[in-house]
């Protein structure tokens, strides 16, 4: 009898993890399709400068919103996810706070860089889209925030219902923008501008108002992790940029669109992992609160289940894609990416297997850690890429990048060993204290 009730009690919350983990797939599902129909509209609206200031645009929103997540909602995510209601109401109002004003701060930049490019340059489409990115940038940083509270309660259905009512109203937005000659300011501001709506929507689901005023006691609090989180997010986000530059210097633009082409062939492995990603941290949470043995479990099978998925895909491009579909879908560029394919997918894969050692060190609060392994492995998947970009240019650049990837799943799933060596004895202390 009682093997058979643990037993069903571990199928329930298999069932509820899954089904919050549901949740946080199908929101980025819709946040990706809200962002790739904006593309969309200014491309064909506005072609390939337009286009390019939007890109410029959204580096910007980008650093702007892994600020924001590392000074106000990271914190929320890994200390509140098991609270108690009123607990967590009043971590949601300051962490909001945190956000509005991030975004506040985030928005006069963009504005003063925006006006100096206008000025620099007439007419600049990249100035217009950064000053109309800083009126709207508050507004998104805003609907940004309420995404990590409601995961952090557990009511992904909530985010997705936000996230939805967002681009419902950007996408009507950008329809009648085709009939009133939009240009990137206006695209840029019905993008924000429905975000804030949606922000403002958000205060209705959560039941909290932001508190601006509790920003500076939150951040008191909370500043064994936050400066950490910031690092840590810097650091991932110019990695990246990083990488990119080296392959347009080594192998030049051919190489970086071939690199580009054979990444979008993985985009829906890289989608999931953002989905996914968006609910890691406070499912490790509630299972840290049911015991070490649960959280290496889920740590385990979030890392296991995604890469046996970016496997399983990669399988399907390199039997199919062959077939047809790579001309279909690349066109010209397909020859060129096909043969970085099984480099990208072990790089993917492999990158999947840091998910869970990452949610669990946030979850048992070791912000120091996660800071030193994502530098570490940064570290060497730029060093790698460079090295392999200078022997062997894009070939080089993906295979060093999977090989940094590779050896970044020892130093993670390390790292989460020894922390949890450390974590149970302290919680030892405390219940016997």
């Amino acid at each position: 009898m009682t093997g058979r009730h643990t037993g069903g009690h571990r199928g329930t919350l298999r069932r509820q993890v899954a089904r919050r983990l549901g949740w946080g797939i199908a929101d980025q599902a819709v946040s990706s399709l809200g962002n790739f129909l904006l593309g969309v509209f200014v491309a064909r609206l506005l072609g390939a400068s337009g286009l390019g200031a939007l890109g410029l645009a959204f580096l910007a929103y980008s650093v702007a919103l892994n600020c924001s997540r590392a000074l106000s909602t990271d914190a929320l995510m890994v200390r509140y996810s098991v609270s108690g209601k009123d607990g967590r109401h009043e971590a949601v109002a300051a962490s909001s706070g945190v956000a509005l004003l991030v975004g506040v701060v985030g928005g006069l930049l963009c504005v003063l860089i925006g006006l100096l490019l206008k000025l620099q340059t007439p007419g600049s489409e990249a100035g217009a889209a950064f000053v109309a990115l800083g009126i709207v940038l508050p507004g998104l940083t805003l609907q940004d925030s309420w995404r990590s509270a409601f995961f952090a309660a557990g009511e992904g259905a909530k985010t997705f219902v936000n996230d939805a009512v967002w681009t419902v109203l950007m996408l009507t937005a950008l329809f009648i923008g085709r009939f009133l000659d939009f240009g990137i300011t206006a695209a840029l501001l019905a993008f924000g501008g429905t975000a804030a709506l949606a922000g403002i929507y958000g205060i209705r689901q959560a039941g909290v108002m932001p508190r601006p005023a509790a920003a500076l006691g939150w951040l008191r609090k909370h500043g064994d992790l936050g400066p950490r989180f910031l690092v840590e997010n810097v650091v991932l986000g110019a990695g990246g940029q990083v990488r990119t530059l080296i392959v347009a210097a080594s192998g030049g633009l051919a190489a970086a669109g071939a690199i580009r082409g054979a990444e979008m062939l993985v985009g829906p492995v890289a989608a999931l992992l953002m989905g996914v990603g968006q609910v890691a941290v406070p499912e490790a949470a509630r299972a840290l609160s049911r015991g070490g043995r649960s959280l290496w479990r889920l740590c385990a099978g979030l890392s296991g289940g995604l890469s046996v998925i970016a496997l399983g895909w990669g399988l399907v491009i390199l039997v199919l894609f062959p077939l047809g579909i790579g001309d279909l879908v690349l066109g010209s560029v397909w020859p060129d990416a096909h043969v970085l394919v099984l480099g990208v997918i072990v790089s993917a894969a492999a990158g999947c297997l840091h998910v869970g050692p990452s949610a669990g060190l946030r979850a048992l609060g070791r912000a120091d850690q996660t800071m030193q392994c994502q530098i570490t492995v940064t570290t060497l998947f730029v060093g790698f890429a460079a090295i392999g970009g200078f022997f062997w240019n894009a070939q080089g650049v993906v295979w060093g990048s999977a090989i940094a990837s590779v050896l970044g799943i020892a130093i993670w799933w390390s790292r989460l060993a020894k922390a949890q060596r450390v974590h149970v004895p302290v919680v030892a202390e405390a219940a016997t204290a």
